[in-house]
């Protein structure tokens, strides 16, 4: 498998994909380089492209008053934003700017569909995908006055994973989903780093045991007291 292959594989969104299946998608995409602070795109702009990250960092702002703006996340190597736009074509509901030098992979909308013609599995991810986001960022919204620590976050994340999605085994809980650690950032909206820093921070803590894309709650108690939640 090449390099760009390999890349594109351990994109959450196109995990599952065979190889068969991911080169065509490679030949769709296109390349574009952003300098720091450059716009990818505005807020209110038109949307029909989907964004992945190959390297630097990009962040997502949504406009206040007085021209002031709000990061609401940030986007490292290996991590999707702007999927939205795939789906529905509507009005940008927030913009994106490079933090540094960036280059980005880009899939128009007119591009996925005719992908999607001939590989439907896409869609089946890219709606499992989307869910997963759109759901935990509903249950972030009680704590957007004072945000809570990555690991908290973390935490939360997982122990309503390990409700919906846990199988006990033998006293610790295994999830039945796989995860990238770029598709857990993505849900959490923060770099990848810092998400990778709280996973490897509760395994220190032997709270959780991550091997590959399998996690398991080694301490569910351990895990609902950093996820704040009441016994």
């Amino acid at each position: 498998m090449s390099s760009g292959l390999q890349f594109l594989h351990n994109v959450s969104l196109f995990a599952n994909l065979s190889t068969s299946e991911l080169d065509p998608l490679a030949q769709r995409l296109a390349v574009r380089r952003f300098r720091p602070g450059e716009r990818i795109f505005e807020q209110g702009g038109p949307s029909n492209s989907l964004y992945i990250v190959k390297s630097g960092l990009v962040k997502i702002i949504v406009a206040e008053s007085e021209g002031h703006t709000h990061t609401v996340a940030e986007f490292g190597p290996g991590q999707v934003f702007g999927e939205f736009a795939l789906l529905d074509g509507l009005p940008r509901s927030a913009g994106a700017v490079a933090c540094e030098r960036s280059e980005l992979l880009i899939l128009t909308r007119p591009e996925f569909f005719m992908y999607l013609e001939q590989h439907p599995t896409v869609a089946v991810n890219l709606l499992v995908l989307l869910s997963r986001r759109l759901r935990f960022a509903l249950q972030q919204t009680e704590h957007e006055e004072a945000p809570l620590p990555t690991i908290n976050r973390l935490a939360h994340l997982l122990y309503d994973l390990a409700e919906r999605y846990g199988v006990s085994d033998d006293g610790r809980i295994q999830l039945s989903i796989r995860l990238t650690q770029g598709e857990i950032a993505g849900m959490m909206g923060c770099p990848r780093s810092e998400a990778q820093a709280a996973i490897e921070e509760l395994q220190q803590q032997e709270i959780i045991e991550v091997r590959g894309l399998q996690i398991t709650i080694r301490n569910l108690d351990g895990l609902r007291t950093a996820a704040g939640q009441p016994d």
